[in-house]
């Protein structure tokens, strides 16, 4: 089943290049290739007319991928953390139920069976 999951994968990445890869081809202006300027980024040698499309959607997507992962990372942290928490409360009232189970009941209770003659 992995197998078949990481097939799936593969092929929807490789459907991925092959669509920016078009995607760059279409995305013409009177031959030349249109690209995007990026703020703070013109100062990278050779790139001082842009990135192009698909580099652009590239790139998006692997800072997504990214910060996708960071705040997985910091649920499953936080997650873990109460799961402790909550197997030391419970191990907390464990130990209080155990307590009560096997502390002695106090005599103090009368039990009187009493008839009367006048009750049967």
């Amino acid at each position: 089943m992995k197998l078949i999951k990481y097939l799936f994968w593969v092929l929807l990445l490789l459907g991925s290049l092959v669509f920016l890869v078009q995607l760059n081809e279409l995305n013409q202006f009177e031959g030349n290739i249109l690209t995007i300027k990026i703020p703070y980024l013109l100062d990278i040698p050779g790139y001082e007319n842009g990135f192009n499309v698909w580099l652009v959607l590239v790139m998006v997507l692997t800072v997504g991928v990214i910060i996708g992962f960071i705040l997985g990372f910091f649920q499953i942290i936080s997650q873990k953390k109460e799961i402790y928490s909550l197997k030391l409360r419970f191990w907390q009232v464990r130990v209080e139920l155990d307590g009560l189970r096997n502390h002695s009941l106090e005599d103090d209770i009368e039990i009187l069976d009493e008839t009367s003659d006048d009750s049967i």
